[in-house]
């Protein structure tokens, strides 16, 4: 009887750290693969800063930022607007008179401007589907709300919609 309870003892204590053991093997491999500088924001957001800074598309064809002075002579005046062939927007500038920040407005962005399949025709719904969980979110989905994002090898990206239409987009290198 003895040898049995003795037994019984024995098996429950190997059944149970053979329990205890398997879930932190598996957090330590989750964690490893999944939290690093490169990917910190691959579970939230499906780009990294150089792939979202390359997929600004206007006037035809993908602009990235930044955008060197050099190689645009319409940027040699850094005027606060810069006008493209069907529209314009407000340009942020470095010390070496590169574009590293863009706004578009709604009633004056070239027809075809979007950033990362974002254009003006999205609803509110689409940010978190297509550009993923922003850092900050504020206002009411009906009036105006604003999705911000920071971090990830971009300095900002901003949405701004009124009464579910895109009015407004920033986006800073």
């Amino acid at each position: 009887m003895k040898k049995c309870k003795l037994l019984a003892i024995i098996f429950s204590a190997a059944f149970l750290c053979s329990c205890s053991k398997e879930p932190a093997v598996t957090e330590t491999e989750t964690s490893a693969t999944t939290v690093s500088e490169d990917n910190s924001y691959a579970l939230v957001r499906p780009w990294v800063g150089s792939e979202l800074l390359d997929s600004i598309f206007y006037c035809g064809e993908y602009r990235p930022l930044p955008i060197a002075a050099e190689e645009n002579a319409d940027l040699e005046n850094l005027s606060e607007t810069i006008f493209f062939e069907n529209g314009s927007a407000a340009a942020k500038y470095d010390e070496f008179r590169n574009v590293i920040g863009l706004r578009f407005e709604r009633d004056s962005a070239p027809d075809d401007f979007s950033v990362y399949g974002i254009d003006f025709k999205s609803r509110p719904y689409d940010i978190p589907d297509k550009v993923g969980f922003a850092d900050s979110i504020y206002g009411d989905i009906n009036e105006t709300i604003t999705y911000r994002f920071y971090g990830g090898g971009i300095t900002e990206l901003t949405f701004v919609y009124t009464e579910r239409s895109l009015v407004s987009v920033y986006i800073e290198a």
